[in-house]
């Protein structure tokens, strides 16, 4: 058997073992904990669904995210609301369809309104201190993080940034832009001999040792492991024992970096005996980029990726197949949800900040409502086990767009495809194999109908001229045809 087929049968598998996880003597945060809880979102960069060890991957190495899986809950269909680092980090942090603020791809004036809360600032105005440490990437409009609801400050303000260097001013280079504290920026890192991942796990552990006495919100966004290829040779030594190529240790290498300041993130918790009365999500940010290695060729197509990897799923970052928006997520609250469960319903990163706001009794104050929905009750067996959180999810980026409605799902891509619209049977064929367009062409038009209504909802990207291929006319009643669409394209 192939270990393609293997690991398709180990997610049926694992997605049929979920059972109600949320302790049934919980139904909110206050009975079964001391006070408010501390909420830690810990986000990782262009890591791919088969970049976990919880999956059942044994080339890579992550034995703190396997046992976050094994004491709480994973989602076996999680999806990013974007294939791409800026828009999806602004969906996660508002629970909003980032495409209903303008936001459609990695542009320097993305903007998150003013009016629109974030998660820090949600959490701020609930009494709790809030910390933002690692990548900020949100647009220069948005504001920087002390702007937007963050006591404290870590990080860099870009998309990408190299690991053992940076410098003091701005200007040059955008990978040695300045680390920032706060506002202030921070001396070079190399002057420290820091690695940059290992430089916010500490930022966090010492974040989280003195605010230990109150209620605290840590967003770690870890630009692990996002490009450049670098990782200390320590790590690298680490990791020479995988069954796994030397482009894939390396990568391995860097993830484990991260894992282990995951490790000791938790082990903060344990030692301020907070680990309790603390729930943390774990998420990546998209899938696997295709571009990637030492060696040419740097663009992989599918089976072919030497670093990170998109597992049994089809495409790469910045497409709308699986591969590239479905990720690994993890949820986690020692003594509260029952651990070892797969939870294997559709659910979105746009679901963390509702599901904050459901533990906390929140109730949203002013901004777009949450297009997300709190998770809880369908982890504490209040939902039916039929029940799911979302029956439809939506994604546009660029030209790229997809509609996933039950088990299909609509799609084209520019990229890593025919430049057609396909449609797949996602509970039959996760790995997007089959193009079932023309057997289904009722379907196929039904989706696209669907998407476009949701579409035509949404504000024109403000900094691109993309996509060119919206129904703009679909209020006044145009429909976009798949059947005459595909054919002239072919």
């Amino acid at each position: 058997m192939s270990s393609l087929k293997k690991t398709l049968i180990a997610i049926a598998l694992t997605a049929t073992s979920f059972t109600a996880v949320y302790s049934t003597n919980a139904a909110t945060a206050a009975i079964n904990t001391p006070g408010k809880p501390n909420i830690i979102v810990i986000f990782s960069d262009d890591q791919g669904w088969g970049d976990v060890g919880y999956h059942g991957f044994n080339d890579i190495r992550t034995p703190n995210l396997d046992y976050l899986a094994a004491t709480g809950v994973h989602f076996t269909q999680a999806y990013s609301s974007a294939s791409v680092c800026g828009p999806s980090r602004a969906g996660m942090l508002t629970g909003v369809y980032q495409q209903r603020f303008g936001i459609y791809g990695n542009f320097a004036n993305n903007t998150i309104p003013r009016e629109q809360p974030m998660m820090m600032e949600m959490l701020k105005d609930e009494g709790y201190q809030t910390a933002v440490i690692g990548k900020w990437h949100m647009g220069e409009p948005t504001g920087l993080p002390n702007e937007r609801g963050a006591d404290y400050f870590y990080g860099f303000r870009g998309g990408s940034h190299d690991y053992f260097k940076s410098r003091s001013t701005e200007g040059g280079k955008p990978l040695l832009a300045p680390i920032y504290r706060n506002n202030e920026p921070q001396p070079p890192i190399q002057q420290n001999r820091d690695y940059l991942t290992t430089r916010f796990t500490d930022e966090a552990v010492s974040f989280i040792e003195r605010s230990a006495d109150e209620p605290f919100f840590l967003y770690l966004a870890y630009n692990a492991v996002h490009h450049p290829w670098q990782a200390p040779a320590h790590y690298i030594d680490k990791v020479k024992d995988l069954p796994a190529g030397e482009e894939r240790k390396h990568f391995a290498a860097m993830t484990l970096a991260m894992d282990e300041g995951i490790g000791d993130v938790l082990t903060a918790l344990k030692s301020q005996e907070i680990d309790q009365n603390t729930v943390i999500f774990f998420m990546s940010d998209n899938g696997s980029p295709s571009g990637q290695g030492f060696a040419q060729p740097r663009r992989k197509t599918r089976g072919q990726t030497t670093m990170s990897s998109p597992g049994p799923f089809n495409g790469f970052k910045g497409d709308t197949y699986e591969g590239g928006i479905r990720v690994p997520f993890i949820m986690h609250w020692s003594g509260t949800l029952e651990g070892g469960k797969a939870y294997s319903h559709m659910v979105s990163s746009l679901d963390i900040m509702p599901t904050i706001s459901g533990i906390l009794d929140i109730k949203p104050q002013g901004g777009m409502p949450y297009d997300g929905v709190n998770l809880i009750p369908y982890l504490n067996g209040e939902k039916a086990d039929h029940q799911t959180p979302h029956s439809t999810l939506y994604w546009r980026r660029d030209n790229d767009y997809a509609i996933r409605d039950g088990q299909w799902k609509l799609a084209w891509n520019d990229d890593n495809g025919p430049k057609t619209i396909q449609l797949f049977d996602i509970e039959k064929d996760p790995g997007e194999y089959h193009d079932l367009v023309e057997q289904h062409p009722e379907i196929a038009q039904s989706l696209q109908n669907k998407f476009d209504h949701w579409e035509a909802t949404l504000p024109v990207n403000p900094h691109s001229h993309k996509p060119v291929n919206r129904n703009a006319g679909y209020a006044e009643g145009k429909q976009l045809d798949v059947a005459a669409f595909n054919v002239s394209v072919n």
